[in-house]
């Protein structure tokens, strides 16, 4: 590998000095070639983890992955804004002192957000009912984590540390399943998958940090002003503004239906629907996601406009060809692998693994992409249309189960509204790159201004 292509795969151990600064439009072929790294330990991991699949619906019931699934679903929801989405807005930051200073705004709003939580959580515990009672004191661990494992993957993508971020991909997927297996031997029940899952958040955090972190960076953000902390929330204001209900409904899109198929058709049924998203949405985090990282760390060493529309358009291409095809296939042969991997209990999955796979390939498509409005500041635009994505998703969802139509249906018509909502994601995004591709030249003093003039 070339000096150039390895660039993008650096630890930290690598001087600064050595990076380059202002990078020339990377060909498609060295964007294969830095996605390979991450997606490499993503897959390692992701297939650890589905390989455990069929021993787990064998130790533990359909009831249990279903109440497994409402835990993650909550977590995924309200630990992507535990942070009050502050973390994002560490992909713009250039200078140290600054990274203390966001870094200590993050770890003050997840400390704050937790302990909401856990006091909304005492408050409904009396309604809560009492198969689930126990989450409403591990949801706020949960959420506490994600924010925390979100915020020490944004660290390494803002340094280029994609190989430290690449290990963080095999490590915490892989305990998950190892503790899940275990505690399953172990037959601890099936709230042992919540502790798996907490478990291994740790775990993660103990590994990256000590691979990325140093007793500066601790000193640092312990000796960041609290002044420097509260004027970088005010500059920051749109993250909280606009990207937390924007953050809000795309989690909710990907995690919200479980929890409503499981209040309208019961916990086996949201096992059901858990257990083939799980399988769908696979190669999406081994592919997809990878490509949207590498777009990321490639905007933070490059940020002019027609440098990241070009890797937008190569992106694009990839995820087609090598996520939403596979996709496809894995949707139309679902019927013919669930029961003989999974067991006759579970047809069902099959059956939704079909229904979502159109959903899923379009997915891969926008995944890539994600990040452009935060990358370009413009998350009144993610508002607007992931505002529109809900009305997509939940829309026929709820129209359906109102008129009474079979679980399998009522996700079919879920699952079209979803396409269409991730094809206009994907639109927006490249049609934001395109605009300020356009408008460069006239509001920018230099052809290759930085993006850091549109910070607020």
């Amino acid at each position: 590998m070339s000096h150039s292509d390895s660039d993008l795969l650096r630890s930290k151990t690598v001087p600064r000095a050595e990076k380059a600064t202002n990078l020339s439009p990377s060909p498609i072929g060295k964007i294969v070639r830095a996605a390979s790294g991450v997606s490499a330990m993503a897959i390692a991991g992701q297939l650890i983890l589905v390989a455990t699949i069929p021993v787990l619906t064998r130790l533990y019931s359909p009831a249990d992955f279903g109440i497994f699934t409402i835990y993650l679903s909550t977590v995924n929801i309200l630990g992507a804004v535990a942070a009050l989405r502050f973390e994002a807005s560490l992909y713009g930051v250039k200078d140290t002192g600054q990274t203390y200073i966001t870094v200590k705004l993050i770890l003050l709003a997840v400390a704050v957000t937790s302990v909401l939580t856990l006091a909304a959580g005492g408050a409904l515990l009396s309604i809560a009912p009492g198969e689930v009672a126990y989450l409403v004191w591990l949801v706020p661990i949960g959420m506490g984590g994600a924010a925390l494992v979100e915020t020490m993957n944004c660290w390494s993508l803002r340094a280029g540390l994609l190989r430290d971020f690449a290990l963080g991909r095999l490590i915490l997927p892989a305990t998950m399943a190892f503790l899940q297996l275990a505690f399953g031997f172990a037959h601890l029940g099936g709230e042992a998958m919540v502790y798996a899952h907490i478990l291994s958040q740790f775990v993660f955090l103990a590994f990256l940090g000590s691979r990325i972190l140093t007793w500066e960076d601790v000193r640092g953000i312990v000796q960041a002003p609290w002044r420097s902390v509260f004027n970088k929330a005010r500059r920051e204001y749109k993250f909280p503004l606009f990207d937390i209900p924007a953050t809000l409904g795309s989690y909710a899109i990907n995690n919200l239906p479980a929890i409503m198929v499981g209040s309208l058709f019961g916990a086996a049924f949201a096992g059901y629907l858990g257990v083939a998203a799980r399988l769908i949405t696979g190669p999406i985090v081994l592919i997809a996601t990878p490509l949207s990282n590498v777009f990321v760390a490639e905007a933070n060493k490059n940020s002019n406009r027609g440098h990241m529309l070009g890797i937008a358009w190569g992106l694009l291409i990839l995820a087609a060809c090598l996520t939403s095809l596979p996709i496809l296939a894995l949707g139309l042969a679902a019927p013919y692998l669930v029961v003989p991997l999974l067991g006759p209990a579970w047809m069902p999955t099959a059956q939704i693994m079909t229904a979502l796979a159109f959903m899923g390939a379009v997915q891969a498509l926008s995944t890539p992409l994600s990040e452009v409005p935060a990358l370009l500041r413009r998350q009144e635009v993610r508002l607007v249309v992931d505002a529109a994505r809900i009305a997509l998703v939940f829309g026929p969802l709820l129209a359906g189960a109102r008129a009474g139509w079979e679980p399998l249906n009522v996700i079919y018509l879920m699952a079209a509204g979803g396409t269409v909502g991730f094809a206009l994601k994907t639109a927006a995004s490249l049609y934001l790159l395109k605009a300020d591709v356009e408008l460069a030249p006239a509001l920018l003093p230099q052809a290759h201004a930085p993006s850091q003039g549109k910070t607020q």
